[in-house]
């Protein structure tokens, strides 16, 4: 179910947001990001004083509302994350606007007519006919699919899906889908992905071999507790993850390659996930 919060709400956690993560909020901020009238953000800002007295002084030098030294959040659960999200939307929320780049990545091709197609295809639980390049065929091949799902590995989209033709789920990347053609009737009727629907969990920590000093930065970086941190992923995600983290080697198969560990500075804990990785 989705929560849905009313204009009111909106108001008093943008002021509140502001206060806490810029030190200052006026009206014309909230009127402007929020686009109501300064009469609506007046009011707005007068109800959020009454609800909390001792967290909002107004200084008339500078025109603006900031916290007091016993300033508490009482809408909002302040998260970095969100924040800095409002950072890459660009949306306005942080005013002025902090300098930011994020790095550049090639684009991805994901052609409009083919994900349409899919994405109907998957609504009317159908199968369809594609032409796929695969990496291990040297000339593009006609199977049957049936998608069920949707991956992204931070880079590029795929369509889970059952393959007719291998006889099991796997992975098509939707830039490498050269047409579709007929639907018909699904073909995974009675069959489960097993591999989509288990859940592992993945323990990284810092590489045994940095200094402490290293290893305490590492643990700062990726907030973890007791020289670790534990995050969940589906098994069928589970390559992507640790391709993209460094981790789908060996650390016997990383010391040929001559990788070090101020280069790769967290390593998997639980080894075993490894056998369960398919390239």
């Amino acid at each position: 179910m989705t929560v849905k919060h009313n204009n009111k709400y909106l108001r008093l956690a943008f002021f509140e947001a502001r206060l806490f993560w810029l030190g200052r909020a006026s009206r014309k901020d909230m009127a402007d990001y929020l686009d109501i009238s300064l009469e609506r953000a007046s009011a707005a800002i007068k109800e959020y004083v009454k609800l909390a007295p001792n967290n909002a002084h107004y200084d008339p030098s500078a025109k603006v509302y900031k916290p007091t030294i016993n300033f508490k959040p009482l809408i909002i659960n302040p998260s970095p994350d969100q924040v800095l999200g409002h950072l890459l939307l660009e949306d306005g929320f942080l005013s002025p606007m902090p300098e930011m780049m994020r790095l550049p990545v090639p684009h991805r091709a994901i052609p409009t007519d083919i994900l349409r197609v899919l994405l109907s295809t998957m609504a009317e639980n159908q199968s369809i006919d594609i032409l796929y390049r695969s990496m291990t065929s040297p000339k593009p091949t006609r199977r049957r699919i049936t998608p069920h799902a949707f991956g992204n590995d931070g880079f590029r989209w795929h369509v889970r899906a059952y393959c007719s033709l291998r006889e099991q789920f796997r992975d098509f990347v939707l830039g490498r889908i050269v047409e579709t053609g007929e639907r018909g009737p699904s073909k995974s009727e009675g069959l489960v992905d097993e591999k989509w629907d288990e859940i592992v969990f993945v323990r990284i920590g810092p590489h045994p071999e940095l200094s402490e000093n290293h290893k305490i930065a590492i643990e700062m970086d990726y907030d973890m507790e007791d020289g670790e941190t534990v995050f969940e992923v589906r098994r069928a995600m589970l390559f992507y993850v640790l391709k993209q983290l460094g981790l789908h080697r060996t650390e016997e198969e990383r010391k040929k390659m001559g990788i070090k560990p101020k280069e790769q500075q967290i390593v998997l804990i639980n080894t075993g996930l490894l056998e369960l990785i398919e390239f």
